[in-house]
């Protein structure tokens, strides 16, 4: 069984580095446009058994009962790690065989490239498929099999810290490119970025972010 894991950053605390050009409301809604776009997206992955939805948000968990996912709450939010522990802890114990955590600021975030994220798994018993992003600083989707394959570092320098951990564990890595995956949302020069990347005409996010840099 594969299992999708979304950590979900408090909507009020998500996308500071956007103040300059966001309001506090409008970080907020842009916080539950793209937890909706993520969800939407992965439901439709073939090879998605269960979507894991990890916050201490009550707005995300309702976002969530929404959708056919597994919420599961935390306490306290303590970081992108810590959320994926509690994830890692669930997806072992209802037996998954590989997990891919998918960020949920990804606006051009589509079904197949998460679908070949999990083909290129298929036939390792132990490995990792890493998506970094644009500026391969930080790490845009993983994928581990098992879940526990290697610890998780999602914050400063991610990408070369999951690459060099991948090695340390001695299981096998495969790199996987993907503008629409690598296009994440953390500055005013990314939503410029994505507005002239997308070519869908209903993605709800990217229209949120074009009405906001035209406002």
């Amino acid at each position: 069984m594969n299992f999708a894991i979304v950590p979900v950053k408090k909507f009020d605390n998500a996308k500071t580095r956007l103040s300059t050009v966001l309001t506090l409301e409008d970080r907020i809604m842009l916080s539950s446009l793209m937890l909706e776009h993520t969800l939407t997206v992965l439901e439709t992955v073939p090879e998605l058994d269960r979507i894991l939805v990890v916050s201490a948000d009550s707005r995300a968990q309702q976002t969530a009962l929404n959708h056919p996912t597994k919420f599961l709450h935390e306490e306290k939010e303590s970081g992108v790690n810590s959320a994926v522990i509690l994830a890692d802890d669930y997806s072992t114990a209802e037996g998954a065989d590989a997990t891919v955590v998918v960020p949920q600021d990804l606006p051009l975030l589509n079904q197949e490239d998460i679908s070949m994220m999990l083909k290129l798994a298929r036939n390792h018993d132990r490995c990792i498929v890493i998506c970094p992003s644009q500026r391969y600083d930080g790490t845009n989707a993983l994928l581990r099999k098992p879940p526990t394959a290697i610890k998780t570092y999602f914050n400063n320098n991610s990408y070369e810290s999951h690459i060099a951990e991948a090695g340390k564990s001695g299981v096998q890595m495969r790199i996987y490119l993907s503008k629409n995956l690598m296009s994440d949302v953390d500055t005013p020069d990314d939503m410029k970025q994505i507005i002239r990347d997308a070519n869908a005409d209903d993605n709800k996010v990217v229209d949120f972010l074009k009405s906001r840099m035209s406002a």
